[in-house]
């Protein structure tokens, strides 16, 4: 009886509860990281403080603060890059491992039955 709840668990619940997991995991990697408001950002000035727009200066002024608003820009955009790099490949990592052990979850009450039956024939690597 214990043995046959254990069974239906595994490989029904316990299966089901796994992959909810991982996908919690995969989803609070993005979240951490901040990939889609980054993405939705992406050509926004970096922490533009001053380079505002110029009225009433000289032609000269204006087109300094226009070329420091690109060049923020140019900075944001290459800071947020890298930043949802980090992002993507933190939750290829957790989705990959994710599927990893979503294969292996049926398997692994077989391995030590395995493990014995090989201990028990000598078997040595």
């Amino acid at each position: 009886m214990l043995v046959g709840s254990f069974f239906s668990w595994w490989y029904g619940v316990g299966w089901l509860t796994l992959g909810r997991r991982i996908a919690a995991r995969t989803t609070g990697v993005l979240k951490f990281f901040s990939v889609g408001q980054l993405a939705g950002s992406l050509f926004a000035p970096f922490r533009q403080i001053s380079a505002g727009r110029v009225q009433g200066g000289s032609l000269s002024m204006q087109l300094r603060a226009w070329g420091d608003k690109q060049f923020s820009r140019v900075i944001g955009a290459v800071v947020r890059l890298m930043l949802i790099a980090c992002g993507l490949v933190g939750a290829l990592f957790y989705a990959l491992v994710g599927v990893v052990l979503i294969i292996f979850w049926p398997l692994l009450p077989v391995f030590p039955i395995i493990g014995l039956v090989l201990m028990a024939t000598g078997f040595k690597l």
